[in-house]
């Protein structure tokens, strides 16, 4: 079965990467992105600048690899539940993680206006800390 239009503009974002050029394409710039405390950077971010300087600048330096995999997709009305998986490697530790993740994107007219995130968040805070920065 084909994807909705909702889902099809949600796995585009997945499918993406962090390549900024599509997430301007998907994301409204008026976005609320809710990121969930003991998730790196977790704070909420409004507007499009704001997600992709303040939240994926700093998340991108902190990790050498980092993709968001969106493996079972929700839809109702307007919002759009994905289940998946975080996966990388952090950068000053060199360990990877794996993470599960639940995301409700909200989408009006074709963009995504809202992303609230839920997220195992230890498997990070491990990989993110060393010998000289024990988090966990």
């Amino acid at each position: 079965m084909a994807d909705s239009p909702n889902v099809s503009v949600v796995r585009r974002l997945y499918q993406a990467r962090g390549n900024p050029d599509v997430m301007r394409q998907v994301l409204a710039r008026d976005i609320r992105w809710e990121v969930v405390e003991g998730f790196p950077y977790g704070a909420v971010y409004v507007g499009l600048d704001s997600v992709l300087h303040d939240f994926f600048g700093r998340l991108f330096t902190d990790f050498d690899e980092f993709v968001a995999d969106g493996a079972e997709f929700f839809e109702s009305g307007e919002r759009v539940i994905a289940l998946g998986s975080y996966s990388g490697r952090a950068r000053r530790s060199g360990k990877r993680f794996t993470a599960r993740f639940a995301h409700v994107w909200t989408l009006h007219e074709g963009l995504i206006v809202r992303l609230q995130q839920c997220a195992d968040t230890i498997q990070l805070a491990r990989a993110l800390a060393d010998a000289n920065n024990p988090m966990v």
